[in-house]
């Protein structure tokens, strides 16, 4: 078996691993991922067929894993290994000083065997009814944005930001912003950041109940106590959760100012 950087023609393959793993993503993710680091977004390959993947992202100082996906009839045999450490070693060779991702519960033990420790919970939270409105084009990405994202985060994630805000739209007030894009018949709200006060004030004031069946979902920090408590008052309902950890410089998280992270897949 040998590593490649995934291809144009792999993304058929990649989109339906991660459907079959229930993963919300789709092809513009990937691409961009691609584009922006695309060192880190690889497959191994048994002759020609795929028969693992996996992407990274890198910010400023920190960077993120995501979407290690392995062939069922292929797992157990260090498939999903060998990617993950070539992934990290690219976000190292780039200088990078904190590396993110998500583990399910059953996979943490194996993220602590290469020094990540786990800093939070992730939940999903998804909504039936609900729409945005209104929301706006982005015009573009402030700095006053950036700031707010980066004091939740530790690190300035303007490639992210911005990247998101071409391809969705935006609510932003003087405390608080949210980006939105659809995603299949989803509409994903990320990143949210803000002030608890903020953030909660800005989505009660754009979340309108709808008598369809429109859906909104977000992963949400489970240290943000405040959104979570205003999600559930609203009608949102869990849907899952996974393990965030880390490895590397501790980061400065603080996860009452992320009211919700920039995707349903991999890039936090």
């Amino acid at each position: 078996m040998k590593n490649d950087l995934i291809r144009d023609d792999d993304t058929a393959e990649f989109l339906d691993l991660a459907a079959g793993e229930g993963w919300i993503t789709d092809r513009w993710e990937l691409e961009f991922l691609r584009s922006a680091f695309p060192q880190g977004c690889l497959v191994r390959r048994s002759g020609t067929v795929p028969v693992a993947f996996i992407t990274a992202l890198r910010y400023q100082r920190s960077g993120w894993i995501g979407n290690l996906l392995v062939r069922p009839e292929q797992r157990r045999q260090g498939c999903g290994a060998a990617l993950m450490v070539k992934a990290l070693s690219a976000l190292e060779d780039a200088g990078v000083e904190t590396i993110w991702l998500t583990a399910s519960p059953s996979g943490k033990p194996l993220y602590e065997k290469l020094g990540f420790e786990e800093i939070d919970r992730i939940d999903r939270w998804i909504g039936t009814g609900f729409r945005l409105s209104p929301p706006s084009e982005v015009q573009e990405i402030t700095d006053e944005m950036v700031a707010l994202d980066a004091a939740g985060w530790g690190d300035r994630r303007e490639l992210l930001l911005s990247a998101l805000g071409s391809e969705g739209s935006a609510i932003v007030t003087p405390d608080a912003f949210l980006l939105t894009r659809n995603v299949g018949n989803l509409c994903q709200i990320g990143p949210l950041a803000g002030t608890a006060a903020a953030a909660t004030t800005l989505l009660q004031q754009y979340l309108a109940p709808t008598s369809g069946d429109e859906r909104i979902g977000l992963d949400l920090p489970r240290g943000n106590r405040a959104m979570a408590g205003f999600l559930e008052q609203q009608g949102l309902e869990k849907s899952g959760s996974t393990v965030l950890m880390y490895k590397g410089v501790t980061p400065a998280y603080r996860p009452e100012l992320i009211g919700a992270c920039g995707s349903m897949g991999s890039m936090g």
